[in-house]
């Protein structure tokens, strides 16, 4: 028998420039116009999480765009959805509001439900007068910080100091509140925190009523009579404020808030009682539920004006985590709408100056800091993208940056130089893959996460790639990329060439997912195999070039390649 036997990586990777000419000669018109545009070595070999907006599903697929778990939930998202470090996936849903919430961003629900989607446990915030809406966080103690509209009506608005022309013709607002849950057992809740934007108010338009200051002496309390009722800002007649993001600081016990329709981010304490966070004391900061630092737009508080804005309708923002490039430091995706000039969205990463106690720095008379970010991409020609709603950014463990054009279902992974090391564009239509070639829409997405290998989540899980979620992918390009993960010499592969029959020798009998990968980058077998020895026969395969992938559920995988001759 005349068996040609690979039993090292080392004897592989020559031939990767001789694949990759062949490829190109090849393939030029089978490029991606879906799934994974484009990779380079640079990117992270990880796994990508998201919840499109107009899809019931919840989708993780590989770098090279192949799915490996999906969550079918019945639901749409309402908005956000995470992969969280215990496995569970923590997912805020729509439902049929009871009372009069009318924007594209109301939830009422919020469910964990682990890697098989079953649901673990789950809530509805939807009442005549509250809902939940846009965003959730999971904190380390397992509690759940929640954001709630709650209508307040057109008497208490105006005794709180806003003008009686410029309340809606509903007569009520959409306030904002955030709350701390303790999930209980399967369906049950317990409330252990919450903070109320109506607490902290200020306002100059009427002296006989509460609140009443000057504005630009309390940077710390927000202007109720912000926005106009005419303002172009999401639902700005009821929802003045519009929080659509939320993230939590363990180690400063702080809330981070993106506020959209004043283009601000806001920090509150959370150190302190429910009873203080409805007053100006208590807490580690001194401040009760104040306002212990904002960025963004400074004329909202009159401290300058309108030229000095820095933010423009932001959605995503994010403490950058312990451990990673910037860590500590604000990481915000500002969208970009009504930027002077060019609709662009940037990724910027702020530093908020703090004094010797850790305090933030509050100017007497002046904006707060920081005059400029730290870090902006974006702005430069090859760079530029315009999501004008949903996104976000996220700091990966190589030090690269994932950026999601939510509203443009586009993903981008850039390195630190601000190359473009990895593409996706989610392909789907609702729940309903797309083709290579097809245009796509309703496949925007508001979070998007990429996670390394050994993210907790994985722990415990068997990450196995089937197929990419988009038929008639081309992948291969994508698959070389990974041939530094080596399983190691105890898989081998035989080929015998008069037979045409292919043995993977797995002394260990590991799971693998085995897979064929033609000369146009299309998937022609899949499997999954423990077997000590595993035969695969081609003589029904057309002549041509093929590729064996064997993948661990770690990730770790192994490429021969062969020739059928006849």
């Amino acid at each position: 028998m005349h068996y040609r036997e690979i039993k090292s990586m080392n004897l592989v990777k020559p031939l990767i420039l001789i694949i990759f000419s062949y490829l190109h000669l090849n393939v030029n018109a089978q490029e991606n116009t879906v799934g994974v545009l484009s990779i380079t070595e640079e990117a992270l070999k990880g796994y990508t999480f998201f919840s499109p907006f107009s899809s019931t599903n919840a989708y993780m697929v590989d770098h090279c765009g192949r799915l490996v778990n999906q969550w079918s939930r019945g639901t749409r998202p309402g908005l956000s959805a995470y992969f969280l470090e215990n496995g569970l996936m923590l997912r805020s849903y729509k439902v049929d509001p009871v009372g009069p919430f009318t924007s594209a961003s109301n939830a009422g629900g919020v469910e964990l439900v682990d890697w098989d989607n079953n649901t673990v446990w789950h809530y509805e915030f939807n009442t005549e007068i509250s809902l939940s809406h846009h965003d959730v966080k999971y904190m380390p103690n397992g509690n759940i910080l929640v954001l709630i509209w709650d209508l307040v009506f057109r008497d208490e608005i105006v005794e709180l100091g806003r003008d009686p022309d410029e309340i809606a013709p509903e007569n009520f607002t959409w306030s904002e509140r955030i709350i701390e849950i303790e999930p209980i057992g399967d369906n049950e809740i317990n409330i252990v925190w919450e903070w109320r934007i109506k607490e902290h108010y200020i306002q100059d338009f009427d002296e006989t009523k509460l609140n009443f200051g000057v504005v630009s002496e309390h940077p710390e309390l927000f202007d109720i009579n912000l926005p106009d009722i005419n303002s172009n800002n999401s639902n700005a007649s009821r929802d003045w404020n519009h929080f659509n993001a939320i993230d939590y600081n363990e180690e400063l016990d702080q809330i981070l808030i993106s506020t959209r329709n004043s283009d601000e981010i806001w920090i509150i304490d959370h150190s302190t009682t429910t009873e203080e966070a409805a007053t100006h004391t208590g807490g580690n900061s001194g401040k009760g539920g104040d306002l212990i630092y904002r960025w963004g737009n400074p004329s909202s508080y009159q401290r300058a004006t309108i030229d000095d804005q820095k933010l423009f309708g932001q959605h995503g923002i994010n403490w950058i985590q312990e451990g990673l490039v910037d860590a500590g430091k604000i990481l915000i995706f500002n969208n970009g709408n009504g930027r002077p000039g060019s609709d662009i969205s940037t990724v910027e990463i702020i530093n908020p100056p703090t004094d010797y106690d850790g305090l933030y720095v509050t100017p007497e008379t002046e904006s707060f800091g920081p005059l400029v970010s730290d870090w902006t991409y974006g702005l430069q020609g090859f760079e530029r993208e315009y999501s004008p709603f949903l996104s976000n950014a996220q700091r990966l463990s190589n030090g690269n940056t994932l950026i999601n054009y939510g509203s443009l279902g586009y993903i981008r992974e850039i390195t630190p130089s601000g190359d473009i090391c990895w593409e996706y564009e989610i392909p789907l239509n609702g729940n309903s893959p797309a083709n290579q070639g097809n245009n796509v829409n309703q496949n925007a997405s508001f979070r998007v996460y990429k996670f390394a290998p050994e993210y907790p989540g994985f722990d415990n899980i068997d990450v196995i790639p089937m197929n990419t979620i988009e038929s008639n992918s081309n992948i291969t390009d994508c698959l070389l990329t990974s041939v530094e993960s080596e399983i190691g010499s105890t898989i081998e592969f035989k080929y015998d060439q008069l037979e045409n029959q292919l043995q993977i020798v797995n002394p260990a009998q590991e799971m693998l997912k085995v897979s064929l990968i033609n000369s146009l980058g299309q998937i022609e077998l899949l499997m999954l195999q423990s077997d000590q020895q595993i035969s695969l026969n081609f003589q029904n395969k057309d002549a041509a070039i093929y590729w064996i992938f064997a993948q661990k559920p770690n990730g770790e995988n192994k490429i021969f390649k062969f020739i059928k001759a006849f």
